[in-house]
């Protein structure tokens, strides 16, 4: 008897694996016996510049403390560019290095996975890796990432974002053995965020989990934690923003980027990531502020392919949606994120960070070939893109 495939968009769905996590108040403590735990003797410590904050020095010390000797590697930009990878690469291969800690967000995260899949294809160039990759030998090279920042969730992903400084675009970049060993988030060390940062990369955690709940994937399994995601940030990250020193709003951000971090993983991102990319490239904006800014227009364009969903971040949000039919329930949703961007005091448009008319045909063109689009919950054309753009001008 012949089996009946019933046809849908995307039939078959990937749970992606995720790094052993230890999360809480004082976990950066245990980085020196879990990095003698997954074989680092040697690590190149890569950071974003964090010198100044005194958590370089502390994770160094802890570090040293264990036995793991560490050479720093400190070039990598917010939006790590092609040549910080390979710069990075040729310190690790200089140093003797057999393995990476990557301490701050998801620049540090990336650059370190990016300078994993160089290391274990020989040197190649970062840029021969661009789109979908599926190794016949796992990367092999150990990666404790410590997260500093409440937003990207890349201690948990298999993707890594890098600037292709030729082409100015931002290359999505999957392998599945390219996700961190082990991972540490500690919301102590996020205390010192300054109020801008806690507000983009807090908006950064509540845009993957919209779109992974959103997505036209429909991976299931990241539904309840994208949800809760969501319920997390709606209920920390004012307080989180309005003092850093709030211990419950930093642990509860701690928790909503991990848990925003796990849902994409599997569920994927959606055009506002599309652009947010496109834009990162051409103008080395920052990630979080872009899709930011593009939130809300996109989100009451796609609220009509599954008003239900809306609806459901609406009460994660904590709006009473009792007596309201499902499309008032889903148009209130997107209220009450707009409502959020404005206590954030976020008020940049893309004017602000260099975004000019001649530009837009360029960003539109990237952004469609961004994966994410294709899982949009509603579908879109550079034409949607452009009218993006141009709202958000």
């Amino acid at each position: 008897m012949a089996i009946n495939i019933v046809n849908t968009e995307f039939p078959l769905k990937i749970f992606h694996a995720t790094p052993k996590a230890t999360i809480g108040w004082g976990a950066y403590q245990m980085a020196g016996e879990d990095a003698k735990k997954i074989g680092i003797k040697h690590a190149l410590l890569i950071t974003t510049g964090l010198e100044s904050t005194g958590i370089i020095d502390e994770i160094k010390g802890v570090l040293n403390y264990a036995g793991v000797e560490t050479t720093i590697f400190s070039q990598v930009s917010p939006n790590p560019k092609d040549h910080e990878v390979h710069a990075a690469h040729k310190a690790y291969k200089e140093a003797q290095c057999d393995g990476v800690v990557s301490v701050g967000g998801g620049s540090s995260h990336d650059c370190a996975k990016a300078m994993r899949i160089v290391e274990s294809q020989n040197g190649r160039s970062i840029r021969d890796f661009n789109g979908v990759n599926e190794f016949e030998t796992s990367i092999n090279i150990p990666h404790l990432a410590i997260t500093t920042t409440s937003g990207t969730g890349s201690e948990t992903t298999y993707a890594c974002v890098i600037t292709d400084t030729e082409k100015l675009f931002k290359m999505l970049i999957f392998e599945p053995s390219a996700h961190a060993t082990r991972a540490i988030i500690d919301p102590a060390l996020m205390r010192n965020l300054p109020q801008k940062l806690t507000a983009y990369t807090g908006l950064d955690a509540l845009v993957h989990a919209v779109e992974a709940y959103t997505s036209r994937l429909n991976v299931v399994t990241s539904w309840g934690i994208a949800l809760h995601a969501i319920e997390l940030i709606g209920k920390h990250l004012r307080d989180a923003y309005g003092n850093g020193n709030n211990a419950e709003a930093r642990e509860g951000m701690a928790w909503a980027q991990y848990c925003g971090g796990h849902a994409i993983n599997s569920g994927a991102a959606c055009v506002v990531h599309s652009i947010a990319h496109s834009l990162g490239g051409l103008l080395d904006a920052p990630h979080g502020l872009c899709n930011s800014i593009a939130f809300i227009p996109v989100q009451r364009f796609n609220m009509v392919a599954c008003p239900e969903k809306f609806a459901n971040i609406g009460r994660a949000l904590g709006v009473n949606t009792a007596g309201m039919t499902t499309i008032q329930a889903a148009e209130r949703a997107v209220d009450e994120m707009e409502r959020l961007i404005n206590d954030l005091d976020i008020t940049e448009r893309f004017a602000d960070i260099g975004l000019k008319e001649e530009n837009i045909d360029q960003v539109a063109e990237y952004a469609f070939k961004d994966f994410a689009c294709m899982v949009n919950p509603r579908e879109v054309n550079t034409d949607t893109i452009k009218m993006f753009l141009r709202q958000c001008m």
